[in-house]
């Protein structure tokens, strides 16, 4: 993960990481996963990697969809290493609970939601603090779908 925690290069670098951190989270399900878990846990579990590889996908699409000349408006804000810190800080354990991942996804998606708003703040281009908001906004959604989900599976 080191590897990535550098100065963002173009506004592309932006999505391609938001990308990245949904695929570590998607890894780090697939890691939980592997250990004994309960029923409930692995059904969280699955719905957390096919909601990572969701966002990954949507964000993939959202550069598709976005124009060239945009995602090659040059950035020289760094990422701010929380989110990663974060992401490598978190232990695993057998027979984790339904909560304890729920926090860890719930965090994650703060730090990245954070992320994104500070570089919104640092950037003057128009087209780019769009971008950057739909990001905000794109994360946020599904912050609350995810915490939706999860509260209907506590009936289960």
């Amino acid at each position: 993960m080191e590897e990535k925690l550098r100065k963002f290069e173009q506004v592309r670098d932006v999505l391609d990481y938001g990308k990245f951190l949904h695929a570590e989270m998607k890894a780090l399900a697939e890691r939980i996963e592997d250990q004994e878990q309960s029923a409930r846990v692995r059904l969280l579990l699955d719905y957390l990697k096919r909601h990572e590889d969701e966002l990954a996908a949507s964000l993939e699409k959202f550069e598709k969809e976005t124009q060239a000349h945009i995602l090659n408006l040059w950035l020289p804000y760094p990422p701010d290493p929380k989110i990663e810190k974060k992401l490598q800080s978190i232990q695993i354990h057998p027979h984790m609970t339904v909560e304890e991942i729920a926090k860890i996804v719930l965090d994650f998606e703060d730090a990245l939601i954070e992320l994104y708003k500070e570089s919104l703040n640092e950037i003057d281009d128009v087209h780019v603090q769009e971008i950057l908001q739909n990001l905000v906004q794109l994360e946020d959604a599904e912050k609350r779908r995810f915490a939706m989900n999860l509260a209907r599976m506590e009936g289960i």
